[in-house]
């Protein structure tokens, strides 16, 4: 019996579908994410209604992050874009405007901050790291709900692909 070519053309577009399907979601769920910055905690770095690329594979481990490096992380199902400024065992505090970490002063070309504002020492628990948003005044960050827990992060922000005039490289 002779199979019918279009019954035969109709299984392969299944298939195809079903495996582009299956792909994208692999992609999705362990290596790439997108996520999508509604406030203005970010800013200047990223603009209102930025979106973002997110490399998900490797920085599941407190190892893979550095000082600086943006962050996507979930609490309680609401995700979070911060800018990751303390590691584990270190002193964060703010004098002046500028932040310190084991009472010796950090370069952040990236901060948009007060020149009045302080915040008192903490140490940042082990698994864990201590977030800032970029524009400072905006404190809903490690200041009020404190640092965030490793296993919590979803990835690295590593590519700002909208708004148009907003594109760059977040590494």
């Amino acid at each position: 019996m002779m199979n019918n070519p279009y019954s035969q053309f109709l299984q392969e577009i299944i298939e195809i579908i079903l495996i582009v399907f299956a792909l994208s979601w692999l992609l999705k769920t362990y290596l790439i994410g997108f996520a999508h910055l509604e406030g203005a905690e970010m800013m200047p770095s990223l603009s209102l209604d930025s979106q973002v690329l997110v490399e998900k594979y490797f920085y599941r481990s407190i190892d893979a992050l550095d000082r600086g490096d943006v962050i996507l992380y979930s609490d309680n199902g609401v995700e979070s874009i911060k800018r990751v400024i303390g590691l584990p065992g270190e002193k964060v505090e703010i004098k002046n405007g500028y932040t310190y970490i084991n009472s010796k002063p950090i370069y952040e070309p990236y901060a948009n901050t007060p020149k009045t504002y302080t915040f008192s020492t903490v140490v940042v628990p082990e698994d864990h790291v201590f977030t800032l948003n970029d524009n400072r005044a905006s404190k809903n960050d490690s200041r009020s709900f404190g640092s965030v827990p490793v296993q919590s992060i979803e990835g690295k922000a590593l590519f700002c692909y909208w708004p148009l005039s907003s594109v760059q490289i977040l590494l």
